[in-house]
């Protein structure tokens, strides 16, 4: 590092302030807890311009010190001295709330004051992974000694700082430990692992669920499964706790390098587009994270502005605090009692009637009642209400659990197609044909069905010029057929899948595809991935091999490529047949609690005008 930067330090050191960070023992923000990521403003903001916005949130992460291998930037002494008086200011009137400064271990920007060895490398060039930040190798002992270093001398040696967070960083075994060890353990410890890991809870108050939610609704997360995570991490974790889980409205452009070549007033115009055009995600993601004690975010999303100003009604319930934990319903629901009310969250792909004791008012619609319906991947906060009940009965459910008579395929709403089968089967899809949910008596049976196309570095094709999706029900197979094109930049990729059920215990998939332009791909796979939760401790043969798929993470390699898979647990056999040759790999080893079986067609440099057809089927037989 050069002599100015070291003078430079020198003086962020000496007005760093003194070294007696407040008590957080009776941190106890009452409900709901709201949080922001990253676009908070405190360090270039007024009290004038940020107060009504700060003083009702009980957790803020960055948006004032977000460091990104950056720490010798001119900006930083004015920053932190305007930081240093807004937070003063915030902790007069809410002193509930944690402020936790942002550290970007993972990369940084084209820094020459960073040593050249610390680039992680590609093919023996320095690669990123983000727009504008190029990776660092995090290998490297003195690159976790540097991190440490710095947020023990300019982070925590500040004492108007609650601890610090690490994004896109894990429950390591090195970093974070020795994180919480400063400030006698006192310090706060967060980090953004997306999925919420099974491990860390002893050095960590709260790991950032970034989306998750969203991919609830995606099919490609369990909620159950996912709850079960999210309430441990709010048991087990260090306390003051900080876990929060924070989603995006559905129709927000989730494409950080697209939206990286957007002016900013395009791309305020798109945050303004989807600020009030998903009240239903909004409502999903608050009420589940009622259900446990973490706060909330919800914003334009990690692709598009992370961080947005929103405030909304649900945000200012009266709830204060919980009469008790969150417990499931006969109905698959979940509900939690509060001193100010009771919130509901339907985790599941029915919408259902909920009868209540005494009459409430719904927050979110102003109905008052003792029935409301809450539809699939929604929830609901009500309070008492003594005023007279809605005239009229709440809107009926769209579809509940009850199989239909024959196999069916139909349109729920705008962005939700159904197959289903008389013996409970059900395929759900959106309007381009991707699958949401793969489910059998209720129960989520496996998800996936729909390609994963990726160029380098990792953006993936996604569907556009979508077609209206054909249904077909002839009282013996019911239909759906979906076309369109799929993108990333100006390549394409133009498709046809089709997805039939019958009366049987069978379901499959058609893919017919017709490269329009030359691709160049890091990765072209169909897969099925299959819950942990549900399939441990299950037997899986293929080629002539078995194996019992493992409790514990151990060998990520399972099964070997084959066209024929069978899985089978106590009251299921799963027979999975494909036209590409499919692996079994245990994805934990990648971050997600599943076991996937996948397929990787193409790669590498293809010609346009290849054609692909890949076939996909399930056969699901009951063991009872």
């Amino acid at each position: 590092m050069c002599p100015l930067s070291c003078v430079f330090l020198g003086l962020l050191a000496c007005a760093a302030g003194p070294a007696d960070p407040r008590d957080l023992a009776q941190t106890n923000p009452p409900f709901p807890r709201i949080g922001t990521c990253y676009g908070a403003g405190l360090s270039w903001k007024t009290w004038d311009q940020g107060a009504g916005w700060w003083s009702k949130l009980g957790l803020i992460i960055g948006g004032g010190y977000d460091l990104h291998y950056d720490w010798e930037q001119p900006r930083w002494p004015k920053a932190l001295a305007n930081l240093e008086t807004n937070l003063t200011k915030l902790r007069e009137v809410n002193p509930h709330c944690l402020y936790l400064p942002y550290v970007d271990v993972v990369e940084g920007p084209d820094n020459p004051n960073l040593p050249s060895a610390w680039w992680d490398l590609r093919d023996g060039q320095r690669w990123s992974g983000w727009p504008g930040y190029l990776r660092i190798n995090t290998k490297l002992p003195e690159v976790l000694q540097f991190n440490l270093d710095k947020t023990r001398d300019e982070i925590l040696a500040r004492a108007w700082f609650d601890g610090v967070f690490y994004d896109c960083w894990s429950a390591d075994d090195w970093l974070v430990p020795r994180t919480a060890e400063l400030r006698q353990g006192k310090a706060v410890v967060m980090i953004n692992d997306w999925n919420l890991p099974a491990r860390g809870f002893e050095h960590l108050n709260g790991c950032l669920a970034e989306d998750e939610l969203n991919r609830i609704v995606e099919g490609k997360v369990d909620f159950e499964e996912f709850l079960g995570r999210y309430l441990r991490w709010c048991s087990a974790s260090r306390k003051p706790l900080t876990t929060m889980l924070v989603c995006h409205p559905r129709p927000a452009v989730e494409d950080p390098w697209g939206n990286a070549k957007r002016t900013h007033q395009e791309r305020l115009a798109l945050i303004e587009k989807v600020r009030l055009a998903d009240p239903q995600m909004l409502r999903f993601g608050l009420t589940t994270a009622l259900l446990g004690d973490g706060y909330f975010g919800y914003d334009g999303g990690n692709g598009l502005s992370r961080g947005n100003w929103w405030w909304y009604p649900e945000y200012d319930a009266p709830l204060r605090y919980p009469r008790g934990p969150a417990q499931r319903r006969d109905d698959g629901l979940w509900e939690r009692p509060f001193e100010g009310g009771l919130v509901i969250t339907n985790g599941t792909v029915y919408d259902a009637a909920v009868e209540l004791p005494t009459r409430c008012r719904d927050v979110s619609t102003g109905r008052i009642g003792t029935r409301f319906t809450i539809p699939r991947f929604d929830g609901r906060i009500l309070l008492p209400a003594t005023e007279a009940a809605t005239p009229g009965e709440d809107v009926a459910p769209r579809l509940t659990r009850t199989p239909p008579a024959t196999p069916q395929a139909l349109r729920l709403d705008h962005t939700s197609l159904v197959a289903r089968t008389p013996g409970g089967i059900e395929l759900w899809f959106d309007t381009s044909g991707e699958t949401r949910h793969i489910r059998c008596g209720g129960q989520a049976l496996m998800t996936g069905g729909w390609p994963g196309i990726y160029n380098h570095p990792m953006n993936r094709y996604e569907p556009r010029e979508v077609a209206e999706p054909e249904l077909t029900n002839d009282g013996n197979t019911a239909r759906l057929v979906f076309r369109g094109t799929l993108t990333s930049d100006a390549q394409r990729v133009g498709y046809t899948a089709a997805c039939t059920v019958g009366p049987g215990p069978r379901f499959g998939w058609r893919y017919d595809f017709t490269l329009d332009t030359d691709l160049n791909l890091r990765m072209w796979r169909h897969f099925l991935a299959f819950p942990v939760r549900h399939y441990a401790e299950a037997t899986a043969a293929a080629a002539g091999r078995s194996v019992v798929l493992p409790t514990d993470l151990g060998e990520a390699s399972l099964l070997p490529a084959s066209q024929q898979v069978v899985i089978e647990t106590e009251s299921r056999r799963l027979t999975i047949s494909s036209t590409v040759p499919l692996a079994l790999v245990d994805h934990r080893k990648w971050g997600t609690n599943e076991y996937l079986l996948a397929g990787y067609p193409l790669r590498g440099e293809v010609r346009a005008g290849t054609e692909l057809a890949v076939e996909l089927s399930v056969t699901v037989e009951d063991r009872r």
